[in-house]
């Protein structure tokens, strides 16, 4: 079988529009070739790619399937076009990143912002990767740089632990858990809970750390695949959670209120860099870079939890000398 492009082209641009009409100005041709363009992989295929419903075209799992190896397709034809591009001697060069998601939210904007003040021409792109992509993108070696959540399968040589952190607890504006500097799993038993989809490095590591503290949710009713939209749930008041921090910290301004969390859940981010070849000088420059906000980012974060151990510690001490007062004082009582 030897498809064509322009056939992948029109089956992409109709999983991506939802019709053959937007498909047709995605890709500035007209309609009725779109539609031969389909009908042509659909034979060369032998498999049926659209179930043809009130005038939409809805895919079928196989293309669906298809979908997902043509998205990784078309990267690595996008790397091609940028390596092309600079190979010619203007501008700087092109920079290529890998990131977990968290790391997306507003450290690496931060970082790249900072990097441009030296680095004014280069062309930036940042690939954000879930955990099932990670094994397939470091393959593929098609990156100068990956910040990516450790561990990873990667040879050893080539990763350098930048950071570790923990996860916190986020809570709405003037939630009653807000008055107290540190969030027990335990104190989340009764709140509406908002978590992680499942098979993530986030969901196995909080559903973990409740387990240890043989602590069950009891209203865990909403999950969505990403730290963003968690945060955006709660700042809706639709809940609590335990997240990284960095996802926190890029959505603090949201009104979310961000508090230590017991047991500690902790993270581990890594630079990776490709087995075959030296980085040059403008990726080292990068990742030089990177070491310093990751430094920053613990000092900054730091000063807040010490702040928030101090309170912490003064509640135990007025307990032990006064039970009664204490009690009276607490954030919360059953």
């Amino acid at each position: 079988m030897r498809l064509n492009l322009k056939q992948l082209d029109a089956f992409r641009a109709i999983m991506m529009a939802g019709s053959t009409s937007e498909a047709a100005l995605l890709l500035n041709i007209s309609q009725p070739a779109v539609s031969r363009s389909l009908q042509n992989l659909e034979a060369s295929v032998q498999q049926q790619l659209f179930i043809r419903r009130n005038g939409r075209l809805h895919p079928t799992r196989e293309a669906e399937r298809l979908f997902d190896e043509l998205d990784d397709l078309y990267s690595r034809f996008d790397h091609v076009a940028n390596v092309m591009k600079n190979l010619r001697p203007a501008g700087d060069g092109h920079l290529q990143v890998l990131a977990s998601t968290p790391m997306a939210q507003s450290f690496l904007p931060r970082a790249f912002a900072s990097f441009r003040e030296n680095w004014p021409n280069v062309n930036i792109s940042l690939r954000v990767v879930v955990k099932r992509e990670t094994v397939r993108w470091l393959e593929s070696q098609q990156f100068d740089l990956a910040l990516l959540t450790s561990p990873v399968d990667y040879p050893a040589a080539f990763v350098e632990r930048i950071v570790a952190v923990e996860a916190v607890c986020i809570l709405p504006a003037g939630h009653r858990l807000a008055r107290q500097p540190v969030i027990d799993a335990g104190d989340l038993a009764e709140e509406s809970f908002i978590s992680i989809v499942p098979d993530t490095t986030l969901r196995l590591r909080v559903d973990a750390a409740f387990k240890s503290q043989g602590v069950e949710r009891r209203y865990m009713q909403l999950e969505t695949q990403s730290g963003a939209s968690i945060c955006q749930m709660v700042s809706a008041g639709l809940g609590v959670s335990v997240i990284d921090p960095f996802n926190a910290d890029a959505f603090r301004w949201m009104g979310i209120e961000v508090r230590p969390f017991r047991p500690r859940v902790r993270f581990d981010y890594g630079l990776m860099f490709p087995m075959h070849r030296q980085p040059r000088p403008l990726v080292e420059d990068f990742a030089a870079l990177l070491r310093e906000h990751a430094a920053q980012f613990i000092a900054e974060h730091r000063q807040l939890w010490d702040g928030w151990s101090a309170q912490a510690h003064a509640v135990t001490e007025k307990a032990a000398e006064n039970p009664a007062r204490a009690e009276h004082d607490r954030p919360f009582r059953e």
